[in-house]
């Protein structure tokens, strides 16, 4: 059976089901203008999308899966019936579930030793992030006079790279030899996980801050950081030790396999990542998650589990691109509202912020591989060109300051419309450079990178 059909036929099982069911509140949920009837049908549309952009390739699937989400929100009709009725709290449950996916995927894909091995070059290239948040960070301060906390926020917010349109090409570059002698595939690869978790891990600290109120909250907030950091990445490697030697997940002694393995792992992190925001500490949390992944993946190599690092990997990414990331991006693309006129005050600002701190992260590209014996210029310059798409950490925070500022303040609030301006410059740096930075690496690399020579070692 085709896909398309099978898609068609769940989507359609799934409407009948609630809609004929004896509960009235699971009823009006699958009808029309219901909650489960808008998933199910933002679930189709952004899968159908996703497949088209295999006829427009190197564009990625998720700008198309988001622009599914732009459709439903701006068309009359899907409007009322699809857009309207996502709510505030399944938006946020979706986006938390994705958090929990990238954390997961990029603890488990890290590659310890190849990291240490070159600790001083990835350090210098993920710390380009730094200097990308604080221009941005600047930017939102001058041009739309947010508070320091939600600049810095929002600073983090833009900083963080995707891995999903960064990594597979690149992975495909250094199967096929290109820039492997010079060591710019790895190079991008291991920094490129380190740069996440900085974005995501200063992100939850600012959103922390912004959360408390300012003034003394915000004060006994910013103390927790340095516990937070502690507890974070000592907490995570401890519980993965735990449960390996547990035989909770596989160990040398007790093997499982990757479906049962990828659901603990993920449930644990989405425990840590709960835990975390009850507690108020996100930032700790998303460090412990993404430290107990990465310890989790040490752990399993170190004593023979490597098929099980590889089974679970394989797991959670098949959740991730048949399941996650559809629903997340359309979702995402959902609250971008065309007919709003905020939107047009924020957008020739935002594309300003996108531009200036794409230039400023291209500077730092630069500056960090200064030196480097075995790179080129051309070889900087497709690493500088690799690190433009922003997407899966945008779609995955990018309403959480708002979504905090309307429990705590109300939608009309001041704090609101400043969250609104962080989730609306994701939203356009989402649609603007995931695909030019997908079509620049497919672009570039041939013309940039040295096709490796046959026999070479």
């Amino acid at each position: 059976m085709r896909p398309y059909a099978l898609y068609v036929l769940i989507a359609g099982a799934l409407t009948l089901a609630l809609t004929t069911c004896s509960s009235s509140a699971l009823r009006a949920a699958g009808e029309p203008q219901g909650v489960a009837f808008a998933l199910a049908h933002c679930f189709f549309l952004s899968t159908f999308f996703g497949r088209l952009s295999a006829h427009v390739s190197p564009t990625p699937a998720l700008t198309l899966q988001m622009l599914a989400g732009v459709l439903v929100e701006n068309i009359p009709g899907t409007r009322e019936a699809i857009g309207e009725a996502i709510t505030t709290d399944a938006s946020a449950l979706v986006r938390k579930f994705a958090l929990g996916c990238i954390l997961a995927r990029a603890g488990l894909a890290m590659d310890a030793a190849s990291a240490w091995a070159n600790r001083a070059k990835v350090a210098k290239l993920s710390c380009v992030g730094m200097i990308e948040m604080t221009t941005v960070a600047g930017l939102f301060i001058a041009l739309f006079s947010l508070d320091a906390a939600t600049s810095f926020a929002g600073g983090f917010l833009m900083a963080g790279i995707s891995l999903a349109v960064v990594i597979p090409p690149v992975a495909e570059f250094q199967r096929r030899g290109l820039g492997v002698e010079q060591g710019v595939p790895a190079l991008i690869i291991s920094a490129s996980s380190f740069d996440g978790i900085i974005a995501i891990v200063g992100f939850g600290i600012c959103s922390g801050i912004v959360a408390a109120g300012g003034g003394s909250g915000a004060t006994a907030m910013a103390w927790k950081v340095p516990t937070q950091i502690v507890v974070g990445g000592v907490g995570g490697p401890a519980l993965a030790k735990a449960l390996v030697r547990a035989n909770i997940l596989s160990s040398s002694t007790k093997p499982s396999t990757g479906v049962l393995d990828a659901s603990l792992v993920l449930s644990t992190v989405m425990v840590i990542l709960y835990s975390a925001t009850h507690l108020e500490v996100s930032g700790g949390g998303a460090l412990m998650a993404i430290a107990f992944c990465a310890s989790l993946a040490l752990e399993w190599t170190n004593h023979g589990c490597s098929d099980a690092l590889r089974d679970a990997s394989v797991a959670l990414t098949t959740l991730w691109s048949d399941f996650t990331a559809p629903l997340l991006f359309v979702i995402i693309g959902a609250t971008l509202d065309l007919h709003s006129s905020s939107f047009w005050n924020v957008a020739p600002k935002a594309l300003a912020i996108i531009v200036v701190g794409g230039a400023a992260r291209a500077a730092g590209v630069f500056a960090a591989t200064h030196g480097n014996e075995t790179m080129s210029i051309r070889d900087r310059t497709f690493i500088a060109f690799a690190w433009t798409p922003k997407a899966t950490i945008q779609a995955a925070l990018a309403g959480v300051i708002y979504d905090q500022a309307v429990t705590a303040y109300g939608a009309d609030s001041k704090q609101a419309d400043d969250g609104t301006v962080l989730l609306q410059t994701a939203l356009l740096s989402i649609l603007l450079t995931a695909p030019l930075g997908a079509w620049c690496i497919a672009y570039f690399a041939p013309k940039l990178l040295t096709q490796k020579q046959a026999g070479a070692i």
